[in-house]
């Protein structure tokens, strides 16, 4: 990750950890993981049900969206359908085929201009994290196995 990208992406962290504490989860970014990757704790409002833990990696911040995947905890293999959301367009355990992960935009060119590109405008990371919350919630935090 470049330098500009890192000091943008710090900038906008602070809110993004605000909104996930606010429900009931939380932003991690260890020592060793890379400039750019975060594991966002998503605790779905059906209390009842475990928290998520989704992978963030950000490349170039805030110009190009993140790859998304899930993971059973921090720091563990992406592969596993059990920690992924049964939400639509969440194909466990490949991608996420939304606009506003690199996935999605990878497989739908098109998604490139039009109501569906990415908007590198306000608090990118917190439009990543609000989507997510709420396609978690939408599911009642059901998961995809």
């Amino acid at each position: 990750m470049d330098t500009e990208s890192a000091i943008t992406l710090a900038r906008d962290v602070p809110q993004v950890e605000e909104f996930l504490s606010s429900t009931g989860g939380r932003l991690v970014h260890r020592e060793e993981d890379p400039a750019g990757l975060y594991w966002a704790v998503v605790q779905p409002t059906a209390l009842v049900n475990t928290p998520f833990v989704a992978r963030i990696s950000w490349t170039v911040y805030p110009h190009r969206p993140p790859s998304l995947l899930f993971a059973p905890a921090i720091g563990l293999p992406t592969s596993d359908p059990r920690a992924w959301p049964a939400a639509s367009g969440y194909r466990a355990p490949n991608d996420i085929c939304k606009p506003f992960t690199a996935e999605g935009q990878a497989l739908h060119p098109e998604w490139a201009t039009g109501p569906h590109a990415w908007r590198n405008t306000g608090n990118p990371f917190l439009f990543v994290v609000e989507n997510l919350v709420e396609d978690i919630d939408r599911v009642g935090g059901a998961r995809a196995a």
